[in-house]
């Protein structure tokens, strides 16, 4: 390039960045293909990552319909065709079973995100996060933990407690490929059952010359009363004679949404003998404590959240290649991602008995069914509450790298990577949860099937609850919580081959990694201090004189059927907070525990005395018990041979993997619990906190073999066995314990991992048939076996706790669900894969996948699907490309999957509902160089549903809105 394209390349690079107010990624190749008709040889191997960013090493295809654009000598073809061109070439030339797709055009990726792109690959499913974005993928029915992501080859760091990268902190617009790799070779990182998902940046050498392109997009959701935007561009750039390239992107996104919501649905259970309630009206109470036992909600809540998310990402890559054997490469990713969101629901605790044991129901209203399940009551001395939360997420991402390639002689290939990432959320005390409440009402309830159940809240005075004001709502608790975490990861690694073409030895590949990967959780809280302060409903809002109750969201969950709380009064958390103050040194404020001892009693001649000053200050401090430090160390080598023939290629070798994990938790033993007067809640205190260290470590070899044979021309079959691992996520890991949910009467512990806990093994067979009789043509299936075992499982165990220093007056043993994490049982996963894609002459095309998957995993006394794992899956599309206009249409199907092996109770699995998701595409080339366009997506309006196995069992629900994109994007 000479020095005066050059300089034209930095001003328009510039020009066009400042122009849309953003740059956004390097990621995504202008969708070209070469019109060359020629066929890649059973042992030509490009690197499939390549092929999803440099036309040049894709198949040809004459006759394009929808304008081929010439580009360097090249004809090329834009859009979704060339994607879905590069997508498949690339799986052609993997050395295993591999699914790959790639970006539109340059800084285009194909859908909103990469988990909802990923979703079009066979065997792939996405996990919402209930805020109208994908977040997290599910390979081959084994869920994200089950997976590794990578970029560029190398982990990404984590926000979260666990492994399973979350898609929603990248911006899709940094991303031009990914691979779902669902096979495994002894060359590639371990600690992969489900798929490792390889995300790839863009190369300036994997396009000679200058190239741009930029995009601003307004954003619109039904649920919503304002929209967002985002701006994007990327630049790229090569110079020195095509020896050097440079690149950089970024993205920008602002947007607001809302989801209506089931926030709380648990459900307990117990016998007649227990509770002393006539359940099923038979007219007696059965004496037998082993008797049937009843099924009704503990908890019932239902309300909206709102909020607002911004997303900056960037990304950059360095190339030079002095030479054909050297080539260095340095690149570097950032995300910024800020969410504040406000949950608001009407919640109520349901249970038939009162604090002081009398019951609540009345018996005449409760009904039954073949079931057990409580299907009808109804309930006095109820206290309508009504709660809000801000949960933040200040997430923070980076990676950067460097890769030498050298060939030093003809025979040996080396590279030599190296690589720095962290993750961060820093949330700690700012998610903040406070509740107020109006005691003496009464409601009644009952189940519907398929739907939520009926609750008629009537207020004091025969008043509903849309009509409640400061003078009924009372104070009560108040939780500031919340984590920071960071994850960072230091990583070094070789990978060698050198080449021996002896008959059908051709090469032999070697190499060896070491990874340090540092998970920290500090969780920070009131949990141990001020959180209760204001139990018991002690004053009304009126009493104090603030004016703390707004007026709610009207017709919550509009579209579902029910007489539910659907407008409720609402309150703003630092309205709630700074009216406290008014109730220190307030004559006409009494502190009802005033007069309590430290065993809960009475004083006798005591006057109770207001709220001392400073009384409703918030103590914050360092949550030990629910916090932890986890180091990880690995050491990784390998050796593999590379076979090939006239039509077949092959690969054997083994991986030998050492693990060592280090481990430092918290706990505090439990020294007195006190019920708190007029209450459901405990004064629960404390022994000293004291560190739990642990850890463990071990050695796996696990081998693979892969064998791929051209039946003919353009079909080829592939055979792939391994052994593999997936190591349990940094929380299962922890040996924190954390038992703070006894304050609210709830007895349960929390965060019982174990830091010795095995990897999750897995032996597996895959058999895949690629048929490729043209460009226009692919077919592909496959099928896949999976024995699994010492897969990681959270089992809920009833344990007894005996208070170290419990008064002599109160209950001395409590019983208590401990959440134990071990190893199970094993599991067995498999199913069928088929896909295919065909381009008519017209400029129309299709594409189409489905998966089928069985699984049955054991887990205590609990058999069911393994959780997760979705039995069938399948993807549409069907796109139109021609005369300028681009269309599509894309429809994907999520069957009935078990969410969760055990729900509130053990034996209740929690199952998801069928998932319909249906978006559109439409875009018109008003030049060359301009696009506008429009996208809809969830345009079924579909919502996420789950029950505790029983239809009128409800566990979840969660509706997030169609969403509209409109904008314009430029390329040069």
């Amino acid at each position: 390039m000479t020095q005066l394209q050059h300089g034209r390349g930095k001003i328009l690079a510039g020009a066009s960045l400042a122009a849309l107010l953003v740059a956004g990624q390097a990621a995504a190749q202008d969708a070209t293909a070469p019109v060359d008709g020629t066929q890649q040889s059973s042992t030509a191997s490009p690197d499939p990552q390549a092929v999803l960013s440099d036309p040049s090493q894709q198949p040809g295809e004459t006759g394009q319909p929808d304008g081929p654009v010439t580009t360097g000598g090249d004809i090329v073809v834009r859009g979704v065709r060339g994607s879905l061109l590069r997508s498949i070439q690339a799986k052609r030339n993997a050395d295993t079973i591999v699914d790959a797709i790639s970006s539109e055009e340059l800084g285009k990726f194909p859908n909103r995100n990469v988990a909802e792109a990923l979703a079009n690959i066979p065997g792939v499913t996405v996990g919402r996060d209930g805020r109208g974005e994908g977040r997290d993928i599910t390979v081959r029915g084994l869920g994200s933990n089950f997976a590794i992501t990578t970029l560029n080859g190398r982990i990404l760091p984590t926000d979260g407690t666990d492994r399973s990268f979350q898609f929603d902190v990248l911006p899709s617009e940094i991303i031009s490929g990914a691979e779902v790799k669902k096979a495994v070779r002894a060359s590639e990182l371990e600690g992969s059952i489900g798929g490792n998902v390889d995300l790839r940046t863009a190369r300036p050498l994997d396009r000679p010359g200058f190239h741009a392109s930029a995009a601003l997009e307004g954003q619109y959701n039904d649920l919503v009363d304002k929209g967002g935007y985002k701006a994007s561009g990327v630049v790229s750039t090569t110079f020195a004679d095509d020896t050097m390239g440079l690149l950089v992107g970024a993205s920008y996104n602002k947007y607001k949404f809302r989801t209506d919501n089931l926030g709380e649905y648990s459900i307990t259970d117990g016998t007649e003998a227990g509770y002393g309630i006539d359940f099923n009206r038979d007219g007696k109470v059965d004496p037998n404590a082993a008797g049937p036992a009843y099924i009704w909600p503990d908890y019932y809540s239902v309300g909206y959240v709102t909020g607002e998310r911004e997303r900056i990402g960037a990304a950059g890559a360095f190339q030079w290649k002095p030479s054909s054997r050297v080539e260095l490469t340095i690149d570097g990713v950032y995300s910024h991602f800020d969410v504040t969101q406000h949950n608001y629901r009407s919640s109520n605790y349901l249970n038939p008995l009162g604090d002081d044991g009398s019951p609540r129901w009345d018996t005449a209203s409760i009904s039954v069914d073949r079931n057990n399940v409580v299907t009808g009551f109804a309930i006095n001395d109820l206290v309508s509450e009504v709660l809000t939360t801000d949960e933040p997420r200040q997430s923070q991402t980076y990676q950067i790298g460097g890769r030498i390639d050298w060939r030093p002689v003809d025979q040996l290939k080396l590279a030599f990577d190296g690589y720095y990432g962290k993750a961060t959320n820093n949330t700690g005390g700012r998610n903040r949860f406070v509740v107020a409440g109006v005691p003496g009402a009464a409601a009644t309830f009952a189940t519907r099937d398929n739907g939520l159940p009926d609750l008629a809240i009537t207020l004091p005075g025969g008043r509903t609850i849309d009509q409640a004001t400061n003078d009924d709502y009372r104070a009560h608790y108040i939780g500031i919580q919340g984590q920071d975490v960071s994850d960072e990861i230091k990583s070094a690694k070789v990978d060698g081959e050198y080449r021996i073409n002896n008959g059908a030895f051709k090469a032999i590949s070697f190499g060896a990694a070491w990874t340090d990967r540092r998970k920290n959780v500090t969780t920070v809280d009131n949990q141990y201090t001020t959180s209760c302060n204001y139990c018991g409903y002690p004053f009304t809002f009126g009493q104090i004189g603030a004016d703390v109750v707004r007026p709610g969201q009207a017709n919550i969950l509009d579209k579902l059927p029910g007489n539910f709380p659907r407008n409720f009064p609402t309150f703003d958390i630092d309205t709630y907070l700074a009216a406290l103050p008014r109730a220190d040194n307030n004559p006409a404020v009494l502190n009802p525990n005033s007069c309590l001892d430290a065993s809960g009693a009475t004083i006798e001649g005591c006057a109770l005395s207001p709220y001392p000053a400073g009384y409703s200050t918030q103590i914050i401090q360092d949550d030990l018990p629910a916090s932890y430090r986890i180091r990880e160390r690995t050491w990784a080598g390998y050796v593999q041979f590379n076979l090939a023939g006239e039509r077949w290629r092959a690969d054997i070798g083994g991986r030998l993997v050492a693990t060592k994990v280090s481990s430092v938790g918290y706990g505090a033993s439990i020294a007195t619990i006190i019920p708190r007067a007029g209450t459901q809640d405990n004064a629960v205190a404390f022994n000293e906190v004291e560190p739990i260290t642990g850890g463990g470590d071990y050695l796996r070899l696990l081998p693979a073999a892969n064998f791929a044979y051209d039946l003919a021309d353009g079909l080829r079959v592939r055979l792939a066995a391994s052994q593999a691992i997936s190591r349990p996520t940094f929380a299962e890991l922890s040996p924190a314990k954390d038992a703070t949910s006894a304050q609210s009467g709830t007895y349960i512990i929390y965060d019982a991992g174990n830091p010795n806990l095995k990897p999750t093994e897995a032996n597996q067979l895959d058999l895949s048939l690629e048929y490729y009789p043209s460009n226009r043509l692919a077919l592909t299936a496959a099928a896949f076996y999976k024995h699994i075992t010492n897969f990681v499982s959270t089992v809920p165990v009833d344990v007894v706790v005996t208070p170290t220093a419990q008064p002599a007056n109160q209950q001395q043993n409590f019983d208590f669900v401990e959440y134990q994490v071990r190893n199970g049982d094993s599991a067995d996963v498999y199913g069928v894969e088929v896909g295919g894609q065909y381009f008519l002459d017209n400029g129309f095309g299709v594409q189409a996948n489905l998966t089928y998957n069985r699984s049955r995993a054991t887990s205590g006394d609990v058999t069911t699907d393994l959780p997760g794992a979705i039995p069938f899956s399948a993807n549409g599309k069907l796109f139109y490309e021609n005369h300028g206009i681009g269309a599509q249409v894309s429809y994907s199907f999520q069957s009935r999957f078990t969410y969760a092996q055990s729900g509130n109770l053990a034996y209740l699995p929690v199952k998801e509902d069928p998932y319909h998701e249906v978006s559109a595409t439409l875009s018109y080339d008003l030049s060359s160089h301009l696009t506008v366009y429009a996208q809809g997506s969830n345009l079924l309006g579909q919502a996420v549903k789950r029950f505790n196995d029983l239809r009128n069992v409800p566990n979840f629900y969660e509706y997030s809105g169609r969403a509209f994109f409109f904008g314009v994007r430029g390329r040069l």
